[in-house]
């Protein structure tokens, strides 16, 4: 766990609706999906993961995810990876180089292969580990969402997935990357912080006295406001 401060992935006020409009670049994926599909709400368009991004691992489809989260078409299915060899499972996600992206990584269990414990493994970005990914309950999503600089001159950002002591297989329902994001989305100095190699780690995201995803219409960049505490500032060091 870093020492470092945690600091605030969005300005106090930038949660409205028409903060980011569809943006030019962005890449949703659907993974373990046969076929790609557009979301009716947000008009997302969601693409298939292999073998564009990703040639490694299986494909699954979880039955509980339709009934449990009717609205959310992208958990119906997971891209897993029971091979203990090669140690790390990346997904190629293609950018521009020295630009700002918020990346979100999104895990539904439900129990699509029937084991008797739950999940953990480890997420990494371009080589750094940012996550540890634990699924505490199989009928929840969980996320993770980081903002990240790409390099100078990368046009790829390395999502990796790995086993971690448990031995659990690692698994992925969907992978979303908004690209670019506006010049003033972050103040100055948090700028500079990504310019430093480090990432934004989403704390807290709550949706006080809801009872529901809220998610608006025409956004493809929308953040689900009722997620998990979801780590800290993270230093590649």
């Amino acid at each position: 766990m870093s020492n470092l401060p945690h600091r605030h992935l969005l300005r106090s006020n930038s949660y409205s609706r028409n903060l980011f409009p569809l943006l030019a670049g962005s890449v949703f994926i659907d993974c373990g999906s046969t076929a790609s599909h557009v979301d009716p709400v947000t008009t997302m368009r969601w693409e298939t993961d292999a073998p564009k991004y990703i040639t490694k691992g299986v494909n699954a489809f979880v039955p509980s995810a339709k009934a449990t989260y009717p609205d959310l078409s992208e958990l119906t299915t997971v891209r897993y990876f029971p091979d203990s060899l090669p140690r790390k499972n990346c997904y190629s996600l293609p950018v521009t180089p020295n630009n700002t992206y918020l990346i979100r990584a999104t895990f539904f269990y439900g129990s699509y292969d029937n084991a008797t414990t739950l999940p953990s493994f480890q997420m990494a970005i371009d080589g750094t580990i940012v996550a540890n990914v634990t699924i505490e309950n199989a009928t929840a999503f969980v996320y993770d969402e980081f903002g990240v600089l790409s390099r100078l001159n990368g046009s790829v950002i390395f999502l990796c997935l790995s086993r971690d002591s448990s031995n659990s297989v690692p698994f992925i329902s969907a992978i979303s990357l908004s690209s670019p994001l506006p010049g003033n989305f972050y103040v100055p100095n948090d700028a500079n912080y990504l310019h430093e190699r480090k990432y934004y780690h989403t704390k807290y995201r709550l949706n006080f006295g809801a009872d529901r995803l809220v998610r608006y219409e025409n956004c493809q960049s929308c953040r689900f406001p009722n997620g998990r505490p979801a780590g800290h500032v993270l230093n590649p060091g």
